[in-house]
């Protein structure tokens, strides 16, 4: 079964605080992220009210898959593992935030995908960091409009 991986950091406009809350708020990742198609929030953690598993639809290049996420949150991070997929069978990722002072923030973002897809492996890591690239450029964009 291959694995592809990709991470990627890019600084925004905007303080930490209000980057953590814009990734945590998985129903509007719509918004900012170009191949989400649909996101619905299951389940919130009750002592936090934090995400803790959401479902999702998103378009890519081989086809629309649909898949569920678990969620672990901490100060400074937000990462997941799929429960349930349909094209893949499996799926890990976290956004991790740096304060880089000035009301700006570094964001890192880190995805690995398992699946049975047989593409090449060349075709497989431009998906999988076109993928990266994307999400942190809507993630700007959408954070830059918020801030300024």
């Amino acid at each position: 079964m291959p694995t592809d991986s990709a991470i990627a950091t890019v600084e925004v406009a905007a303080p930490l605080d209000g980057v953590l809350a814009t990734l945590r708020d998985v129903e509007r990742q719509v918004e900012w992220i170009p191949q989400i198609q649909e996101a619905e929030l299951l389940e919130v953690y009750e002592d936090s009210g934090l995400p803790a598993t959401a479902r999702f639809k998103a378009s890519a290049t081989v086809g629309t898959d649909e898949y569920t996420l678990s969620y672990d949150h901490s100060d400074t991070t937000m990462s997941w593992t799929m429960v349930k997929g349909r094209l893949q069978t499996g799926q890990e990722g976290c956004w991790t935030l740096e304060d880089v002072g000035a009301g700006r923030t570094a964001v890192t973002y880190e995805l690995t995908i398992h699946h049975n897809l047989p593409l090449p492996g060349f075709i497989r890591r431009r998906v999988i960091k076109g993928l990266v690239d994307d999400t942190l450029q809507g993630l700007a964009e959408h954070l830059a409009a918020s801030y300024s």
